[in-house]
């Protein structure tokens, strides 16, 4: 028999609903950080959630992403290599080991140079090359390996495995949030980060024991980091979290700590795995994976044990996990199968991104979509300026790793200073400024202060991009950089905006829908990118900035359509009337803290 769902109809903006079907629990106040505060208040502070609690977490996975970025290229360009060589040396190539290889290496060669570089190990440009797949060091710079074979193989196995990354983790990303509505944050957090902590241990078998298990393995890493959502769905949770823990004029800064810690660790993570890779004197890019493995351990621990959960009561369930699968796989059963395609579409999340002006209000329904398209196209032309930033600089000024490191670290320091310094002081004056104003009582929710913000950094992204297409020497790349740090500010707070819009309860829905467009954009806006840079490359390698730039005017004309919501007026969505879910949780109980 199929149990019984309990869907909740809102009749106005605020939120206050009447349960249909079965009685449901009384729902938390639309400010949801007066409902988790109110509660925490009862406890001590060891289970009182606060976004100091996950912050730590939060710094600590992300300097592990950051720490193994770079040795994991070397890692893949050394196993690929390997294979290759297994496979018999490619016509051609023979006669290279006696040094006219070495002057076809060029630039390319450059780019794989780690932290073997000079330290004399066989192949260092000076006698001749050994082509044996033994001779090849896993994370090393293997001169030996720099032909087209080897850059061909590397790049489709990366482009591959990016995309069955990117598509699973966009269709997981909306699951993740769903679920974080119904069980809570911070175990679906913790679940994330073991799926991904997964395939990070196969990564790292694969390159320890490449005897042992053969090169298409990596696949299965890929998999799991698609099925773990990587790091949009850490983010997206990361961000619930921050949402249940604080009130409206709070919420900008609270997401913005979690984006400055993201930043942080992208730029002090290859700094300290170099050090941590040249530690003893002698290079152990291995050591940079096993002390990565160590901290994501480390996290998922004082998640599961000392993070307090944020959501009110998310353990009390009337059945368990398993009875509610067994449930719902019952009540997929009795279902037809158009029925069961429709339930089973991700893009049925994404209705909360869109809501209806019967549902929500012309104002916040405006608002949101608005809010979703600047916050998108913030997200992909970033992710799609990645690459191409690195291969550009190498075009046009030379720069190897030292100078390219360089760069990416002052970027991202700038970008946490952007998120946790500026962005606090910013809010900080303003609020000052208002409370000496009649308005004092009457800005709260989605206000004139997050539009002023997102404009602000919109306009200092299109004033870096045009930077990067017409500076002239690396030094002023560098401060083009630094000025298109600041719209780091409008990817929290655009996020942290739409957060505003909606009830509590639907929190972690709205920011996993999110996710999914962002994981589509992390796919297509790289691909556009690079193909738009290898065609105009000869002719005006500068064109792709340009384009970017473009898209960043767009997303400051669409900026316009937003209006201000000082009432803090949300919506919760009526899913009983335009369908079914995609994935329908039975009602559940009240405890006593609810």
């Amino acid at each position: 028999m199929a149990p019984n769902y309990a869907y909740q109809k809102v009749n106005n903006a605020e939120s206050e609903g009447e349960s249909q079907d079965v009685e449901a629990p009384p729902r938390p106040s639309t400010k949801s950080g007066e409902f988790s505060l109110g509660q925490s208040v009862q406890v001590g502070w060891l289970k009182r959630p606060s976004v100091f609690w996950l912050l730590p977490v939060f710094l600590l996975f992300n300097l592990a992403m950051g720490m193994t970025a770079m040795p994991r290229m070397n890692v893949l360009i050394s196993l690929t290599c390997r294979n290759v060589l297994s496979n018999g040396m490619p016509a051609g190539h023979e006669v290279a080991a006696g040094g006219s290889m070495g002057d076809s290496m060029g630039q390319n060669s450059r780019r794989h140079m780690g932290m073997g570089e000079g330290t004399g190990h066989t192949g260092n440009g000076t006698g001749p090359l050994n082509y044996s797949p033994e001779a090849v060091v896993i994370g090393e710079y293997n001169p030996q390996c720099s032909f087209k074979e080897v850059e061909s193989s590397t790049a489709m196995l990366t482009l591959y495995g990016n995309l069955i990354a990117g598509i699973l983790g966009a269709i997981f990303t909306p699951v993740w949030g769903k679920l974080s509505d119904r069980y809570g944050r911070v175990r679906p957090l913790a679940a994330a980060a073991s799926i991904f902590l997964g395939g990070e241990v196969i990564s790292v078998l694969i390159a320890a024991l490449p005897n042992a298990f053969p090169l298409n393995w990596i696949y299965f890493a890929f998999i799991l980091e698609g099925f773990s959502g990587s790091f949009l769905v850490i983010m997206a949770l990361a961000s619930s979290y921050a949402v249940d823990c604080t009130q409206d004029n709070e919420r900008n800064v609270a997401i913005g700590y979690f984006h400055g810690s993201m930043f942080l660790g992208m730029a002090a993570g290859p700094i300290f795995g170099g050090y941590l890779g040249m530690s003893g004197g002698e290079s152990r890019p291995m050591l940079i994976f096993y002390t990565a493995l160590v901290m994501r351990v480390f996290g998922i621990a004082f998640l599961l044990f000392l993070v307090p959960e944020s959501l009110p009561c998310p353990e009390t369930r009337s059945e368990s996990a398993i009875s509610e699968l067994k449930q719902l796989f019952g009540a997929a059963k009795s279902q037809s199968w158009p029925e069961r395609i429709r339930s089973a579409n991700p893009l049925h999340l994404l209705r909360i991104l869109a809501p209806s002006k019967a549902t929500a209000g012309s104002n916040v329904q405006r608002n949101l979509i608005t809010l979703t398209g600047i916050n998108t196209i913030i997200f992909g032309s970033v992710m799609g300026a990645m690459n191409v930033l690195m291969l550009y600089s190498e075009f046009e000024f030379g720069w190897g790793n030292k100078e390219s490191g360089i760069f990416l670290s002052a970027v991202n320091f700038s970008r946490t200073i952007a998120t946790i310094g500026i962005l606090p002081l910013a809010i900080y004056l303003y609020r000052r400024w208002l409370s000496r104003t009649s308005q004092a009582s009457t800005e709260h929710g989605f206000d004139r202060l997050d539009l002023f913000l997102i404009r602000t950094s919109v306009l200092s992204d299109v004033i870096g991009f045009l930077g990067y297409a017409f500076a002239p020497t690396g030094a002023l790349f560098i401060l083009s950089g630094i000025i298109a740090s600041l719209g780091a500010i409008g990817l929290a707070t655009s996020e942290a905006s739409m957060t505003k819009l909606v009830d509590s309860s639907q929190i972690g829905e709205l920011l996993g829908a999110l996710g999914f467009l962002q994981a589509v954009a992390r796919i297509i806006a790289p691909t556009i990118a690079s193909l738009t840079y290898s065609w105009t490359v000869a002719s005006m390698p500068q064109l792709v900035f340009m384009g970017i730039a473009v898209c960043f005017v767009a997303a400051f004309v669409v900026s316009f359509f937003a209006r201000p919501d000082t009432s803090n007026g949300t919506f919760a969505r009526e899913e009983g009337e335009d369908g079914e879910p995609m994935i329908p949780l039975p009602a559940r109980k009240a405890c006593a803290r609810c």
